[in-house]
């Protein structure tokens, strides 16, 4: 019979470890009221719990080879669906939106920046508030209607009616 300080050095452990071992029922009971046990029993029970655990972790781990196929399979069909999705026009690639964005975004703040200087000799000869207010409302509508007109480049803009069209 072994105690439980003789067990953790077999099985390297610490005491307090072992203790907590048994008090979860990993390792035996010791049949007297000392608490010691088999050497044997313990080890043989310290490995079964280990290989336990061990199996736990290898589920999450896919090592069956039809579940390698059947993922790369999935895989194969998701990009033949982009590929398709991108040659029908229902896709556009990340550059083309990146390009698109930045020229209006140069476009409208071109247009916005131009509004003072196209409109400071007209409100110099208005009189009233409402009269000022009105003209530059008009310039900024004016400029948002061409940054609407000149928006997206001619290959986008046929993807999406050929989009609109097939709904």
């Amino acid at each position: 019979m072994a105690t439980h300080k003789e067990i953790a050095e077999h099985l390297y452990l610490t005491t307090q470890h072992v203790s907590n071992l048994v008090s979860q029922g990993i390792l035996p009971r010791g049949t007297s009221g000392k608490g010691s046990t088999s050497l044997d029993e313990s080890r043989k029970a310290y490995i079964d719990f280990l290989r336990q655990r061990s199996r736990l972790h290898l589920k999450d781990i896919p090592n069956d080879i039809n579940e390698e196929k059947l993922r790369l399979t999935k895989n194969q069909a998701d990009q033949k669906e982009i590929e398709v999705a991108i040659l029908s026009g229902k896709l556009i690639h990340s550059d083309d939106v990146i390009s698109t964005w930045q020229d209006l975004i140069a476009n409208c703040r071109s247009k916005l920046l131009n509004i003072p200087a196209k409109i400071t000799h007209q409100v110099l000869g208005l009189k009233s508030y409402a009269e000022i207010e009105d003209l530059i409302m008009k310039e900024v509508h004016e400029s948002l209607n061409e940054i609407a007109k000149s928006g997206l480049p001619d290959n986008t803009t046929e993807n999406l009616d050929t989009i609109n069209t097939d709904l």
